[in-house]
């Protein structure tokens, strides 16, 4: 899939003032510095191949414009992480070193301090579907370890929380802010799984696609583009409507042929179960979820801060997915929010961790320029706004990493 080949959105000279209504630092509201969404590409790597990792980070801009510096650190870990404290690995790299000795190629659990990062899989499909139902012996050192001290698992046995996306490894990111004006420096952690393959017959996952953020104005689409060349009037009585296009074709879905029986020793309505079984769907599910630097979604009970369907109509297999990018944007007033431009940001994700991203800029005004220029309420208003640095809006091929930002 297409890439943003910036994570983190810097350098756009908005103005950004925080909306003084009830949705001061609701989710939604953008207005500090967060991740909004991590990304593994290709989300389901295969025995030796690799998959690159990066990161949305959202940072307000200082007063000149610009923005704190940022630095990353990479780690991942290949057990479930500590019961107590989800963000530490169970293991150590002397660990990680002594239980993986026979296999070769495997990573580095520290996965350096870059902006990306990329992690290669060095496990066959079999030995992890093994470990999904949990026989540890797939990896002897393991199930020795366990059965001396009991110290990695509860009851002898580790549960490794399958699912039809495969077997989950923890990737897990901590940005570093550097400190600017009154504003100490800040750590900010985030936990993404990234799913390999445990049986090589089911087709491995694709990012979605999506398309530009567009406002529809009387019935007129407008497109958002990182300039901010698209005026809005500010009406926080009239919402505007947004769409997302999402292209199903380029999702990767289960082949519904691929139906295969779980193994003996587990049940059938295991939720942990990694197998597609003869009653599940072969659809994905498209979780959506917005982001704004001011106003709020939704509206009369249609759209909101998150959005999304389960496809099923063969009759019309895109109109779900269509539904799923359709929201509604409630725009403050002056009084309310006193910038000239707002950016909009769009996170998907898929049923299988698949995670892609896009963002748009619109320029806020009071007035819209003479009337012969348009008659029309969202045509272009004023100057082009600054330029956006760092998001270019076209779509990633990308949070949850559940960050603590998205739902």
């Amino acid at each position: 899939m297409r890439r943003t080949t910036f994570p983190v959105i810097a350098g756009v000279a908005l103005a950004l003032l925080a909306c003084s209504r009830s949705d001061f630092n609701t989710p939604t509201l953008l207005n500090k510095v967060r991740i909004l969404a991590i990304q593994a590409e290709p989300p389901q790597p295969a025995l030796g191949a690799s998959t690159t990792l990066r990161a949305l980070v959202y940072q307000p801009p200082l007063g000149d414009g610009g923005t704190a510096g940022v630095t990353y650190s990479w780690s991942w870990c290949p057990l479930p992480m500590s019961a107590t404290d989800p963000s530490q690995c169970p293991i150590d790299q002397a660990a990680a070193n002594e239980l993986f000795a026979g296999i070769p190629g495997v990573p580095p659990l520290d996965l350096g301090p870059g902006e990306t990062a990329t992690f290669a899989n060095p496990f066959p499909a079999a030995m992890l579907a093994l470990l999904c139902e949990r026989k540890l012996d797939a990896i002897p050192a393991l199930a020795a370890a366990v059965a001396s001290t009991g110290g990695l698992a509860a009851n002898g046995s580790l549960n490794f929380a399958c699912t039809i996306a495969g077997f989950p490894i923890t990737v897990k990111l901590v940005v570093t802010v550097a400190a600017f004006g009154d504003q100490p420096a800040l750590e900010l952690p985030a936990i993404f799984n990234v799913y390999l393959p445990v049986n090589d017959s089911i087709q491995k996952n694709l990012n979605p696609v999506v398309g530009s953020i567009s406002v529809t104005i009387d019935g007129v689409p407008h497109q958002l583009d990182q300039a901010g060349t698209q005026g809005i009037l500010r009406n926080f009585d009239t919402p505007i409507s947004i769409d997302l296009p999402l292209s199903n074709a380029e999702i990767s879905l289960p082949d519904p042929n691929q139906v295969l029986p779980p193994p003996a020793t587990q049940p059938p309505n295991d939720p942990n179960n990694p197998y597609l079984l003869p009653n599940d769907t072969e659809y994905e599910r498209l979780n959506v979820y917005w982001f704004a630097e001011c106003g709020d979604f939704g509206s009369n009970g249609q759209g909101g801060a998150h959005t999304g369907y389960l496809g099923g109509d063969p009759n019309d297999p895109t109109a779900p997915f269509i539904a799923a990018g359709q929201n509604t944007w409630n725009i403050p007033t002056l009084d309310n929010y006193a910038g000239d431009f707002a950016r909009i940001i769009v996170v998907v994700h898929d049923s299988r961790n698949g995670v892609t991203w896009t963002s748009g800029v619109a320029h806020l005004v009071e007035s819209l320029p003479d009337a012969g220029a348009s008659d029309a309420p969202g045509a272009d208003g004023g100057e082009p706004g600054p330029d956006a640095g760092a998001l270019d809006g076209e779509e990633a091929s990308s949070a949850d990493a559940q960050p603590e930002t998205t739902p």
